[in-house]
């Protein structure tokens, strides 16, 4: 499990413990200072030896690689400037289900709706809702 902590955090805490291991305090002395596993120093100190820097530099942290490339998101961005008159809808108005059908057009890629707002969000866009969408009710409180 990942450390809490931003990148910059965890490498800060590990380059401390390589400055701290330098000066002379054992393993056991600078895992008990930063919080720390006893194994988890020696696995830093050990990448230290072998790679320098660059094995205790912060990494990226992995994920699954986006659906959408980066180029495709551009050519999504100006379609939508285009407006969804442009893309054969009867207004201008993008909803989600709109701009999913759009990708699926573009794309061949599928997204669910929810996803897709949050792809629009991600770049600055804000779908409309839709005509056809109502809140759902608000829970009755019965009393008794």
């Amino acid at each position: 499990m990942r450390p809490k902590g931003s990148q910059d955090l965890l490498e800060w805490r590990r380059q401390r413990a390589i400055a701290l291991l330098e000066a002379g305090k054992s393993p056991t002395e600078v895992a008990e200072f930063l919080g720390v596993g006893r194994n988890t120093v020696y696995r830093w100190r050990r990448r230290y030896r072998q790679e320098g820097q660059r094995g205790i530099a912060a990494r990226s942290i992995p994920g699954r690689p986006p659906r959408l490339r980066a180029e495709q998101r551009d050519i999504l961005g100006r379609c939508l400037e285009q407006g969804a008159r442009a893309h054969g809808f009867t207004t201008d108005h993008w909803t989600q289900q709109r701009v999913v059908t759009l990708i699926r057009r573009l794309f061949d890629i599928s997204f669910c709706p929810f996803h897709a707002g949050r792809i629009l969000a991600a770049s600055g866009w804000e779908a409309t809702k839709s005509l056809r969408y109502t809140h759902p009710p608000e829970p009755v409180a019965y009393q008794s």
